[in-house]
């Protein structure tokens, strides 16, 4: 077993992230609440790696300690750890942030109740895409159904030490390869399914060229990605969010995002797009992080954590 230490910039709640986890399932992850560790697949290249991630220290002096079976080249271990880092957001700094937030009444009760969370990204751009195309305007919890079931489908599957299963997340040719009827059958509308895989048939035929995103900006992005059927502004922003870790979005369009607003700022009615748009202006340049947190608490009131707004 290869095991190595990441140091995070604090604060840095694990348990946060753990807890918010209990609302928005993911498939991928296997989480061991009582040793305060997941287990995740990334792929190095198209290679499955699982990979244990345990947390150790304190919200004031954290670290990751990250072990893998898997027999990595030092190329590919510093591959590894430049993607866990960003996929667990190991260097953002918060106390930047938090200052801005207090400015607000409203929301400074945030960055008490909620102190250490921030974003955990999907470990690939084509993941994190496909599951917002499925989480299209249905529940998080059949959303994360529909995911697992195509996941068993057409994923890899890899063993841990104890030679449990977790399945690795397809890749583009695998979805491409698919044919509508293969995902109506798992209950995906015909839409959706469509969507899906006219997405990864984008990729395989270098029609969509995700690497080419990273040397993009946030409208530039979504522009070139909305030309796309079936993938529209929301989609393109949850992406930059929680495939590319942007800081800066605010999908004024997401329902959950309109309800944590309405509780926190004590609206009588619900806001419109611009609405949400205009008063999110003042939370620039961190607007995705503001985000994250006013959802986070629409989250604790889901799981009935004492949170009073």
């Amino acid at each position: 077993m290869n095991c190595w230490i990441i140091s995070l910039t604090p604060p840095y709640s694990f348990d946060r992230l753990l807890r918010r986890l209990e609302t928005h399932p993911d498939t991928q992850i296997r989480v061991n609440q009582e040793k305060n560790s997941l287990q995740r697949v990334f792929r190095i290249g198209l290679r499955p790696v699982l990979v244990h991630i345990q947390f150790m220290g304190s919200l004031e002096e954290p670290a990751l300690r990250y072990e893998t079976q898997a027999i990595l080249s030092t190329s590919d271990q510093q591959l590894l750890e430049k993607m866990i880092r960003r996929t667990f957001s190991a260097d953002l700094e918060l106390s930047v942030i938090y200052e801005q937030m207090r400015e607000e009444s409203e929301l400074a009760i945030l960055t008490e109740r909620f102190r250490g969370l921030r974003p955990m990204l999907d470990t690939d751009l084509f993941q994190c895409m496909v599951k917002t195309i499925i989480g299209q305007q249905i529940n998080l919890t059949f959303a994360a159904n529909l995911t697992e079931r195509l996941v068993t489908l057409t994923g890899d599957p890899v063993e841990n030490q104890n030679g449990e299963g977790i399945i690795a997340f397809p890749t583009p040719d695998s979805v491409a390869r698919l044919t509508v009827e293969d995902l109506r059958s798992l209950q995906f509308s015909q839409r959706k399914a469509e969507y899906i895989i006219d997405f990864a048939r984008a990729i395989v035929n270098e029609t969509v060229d995700l690497e080419r995103l990273w040397t993009m900006g946030d409208e530039e992005i979504i522009t070139y990605l909305t030309s796309l059927r079936g993938i529209g502004r929301w989609t393109v922003e949850c992406l930059l969010m929680f495939g590319m870790g942007r800081p800066d979005l605010l999908p004024a369009a997401d329902i959950g995002l309109r309800n944590g607003i309405v509780h926190l700022y004590g609206m009588k009615t619900k806001p419109n797009e611009n609405d949400i748009r205009k008063l999110g202006e003042k939370w620039a340049p961190w607007r995705s992080i503001y985000c994250l947190y006013v959802w986070e608490a629409v989250g604790a009131i889901k799981r009935k954590e004492m949170f009073d707004l």
